[in-house]
């Protein structure tokens, strides 16, 4: 259905545009890369890829559907479309994978993990910037993404009764405390999650050899504190929740949106945090609704980090 096609009156097909065939392939090849050799995280990875694909797609086809046999007039979906989000997303993750092979080049074959997470704070600032660039030559402003619209007839995302009580700024504040609150005790629970974990040998395995690299390669500690306390929250929140999550809503609506957001959110991390990260993709995405504004979501997402990052052993 999403790849839909007519036929002109000459009786000749339109022709598929290669950029949606591969956008609907690249979920079933990943799955299909994962089953084949039995990695399943990355199988799931193309399951919940394939999903957010096929939503991005059925936006697209129902704002071209009235205008099948009239594509010059067609009206595309308002930016930013999920299917700009989920642009925006795969180009970090292969951006990130790129710089990293240059940095690690560049430093004359040094640590890759080091490089990992250099080439990954150097993409998220450069795609967030490319994604903000581009939503502005097609009229969405920056602060159309950082805030969420208040809407008094919606008590979801309507502020007034807390404004009350403590006026705008207050409010601002109020809600910056909230994310802060919450990225710290996210943090504590995570780390209970893995000692939880813990109790089974594989995974006992991979946390303790994680945690020896970042103590036996000199330097990898302060690279992964810097890439994960300052860059990837601020990027991560723009593209996850201001982009992904505000397109979804608008698809899907309530607990769908939060759980589509979430899952796309933590299967781009480790296999062993996906419960943990799903959790802060899940809270980020209803503190911004609730919040009327993405930065308690980023500081949530700071405090959070800086808890996984600096946590003592």
């Amino acid at each position: 259905v999403t790849l839909v096609t007519i036929t002109s009156e000459s009786g000749e097909a339109e022709k598929i545009p290669a950029g949606r065939r591969w956008a609907a392939q690249l979920g079933m090849l990943t799955f299909a890369i994962g089953v084949s050799t039995q990695q399943w995280h990355l199988a799931i990875v193309g399951i919940v890829y394939s999903w957010i694909t096929a939503a991005a797609m059925w936006e697209n086809l129902r704002a071209r559907l009235p205008y099948l046999y009239d594509p010059w007039s067609e009206v595309l979906p308002h930016p930013p479309t999920l299917m700009h989000a989920m642009v925006a997303i795969s180009a970090l993750v292969e951006c990130s994978s790129l710089a990293a092979l240059l940095v690690f080049a560049l430093s004359g074959g040094g640590n890759m993990p080091i490089a990992q997470a250099l080439g990954y704070a150097i993409c998220a600032v450069g795609v967030s910037i490319a994604t903000g660039v581009f939503l502005h030559d097609r009229g969405v402003m920056a602060a159309t993404i950082w805030t969420w619209p208040r809407d008094a007839g919606d008590p979801a995302i309507s502020r007034n009764r807390v404004a009350r009580f403590l006026g705008d700024k207050a409010e601002d504040l109020w809600w910056l405390a909230i994310g802060l609150a919450g990225g710290l005790l996210l943090g504590i629970l995570a780390q209970g999650y893995v000692e939880m974990v813990r109790l089974f040998p594989p995974a006992a395995k991979l946390i303790e050899a994680s945690r020896n690299q970042m103590h036996d390669v000199p330097g990898l500690a302060m690279s992964y504190a810097i890439m994960a306390i300052i860059f990837a929250p601020v990027a991560e929140e723009y593209l996850f929740r201001g982009l992904l999550y505000r397109a979804l809503d608008r698809q899907w609506g309530g607990w769908r949106a939060v759980a589509g957001a979430a899952l796309f959110f933590a299967i781009y991390h480790p296999p062993l945090s996906w419960v943990p990260v799903g959790l802060v993709g899940a809270a980020n995405c209803i503190l911004f609704k609730r919040a009327g504004r993405l930065a308690p979501a980023v500081l949530l997402h700071m405090a959070y980090n800086t808890v996984i990052v600096l946590w003592p052993g």
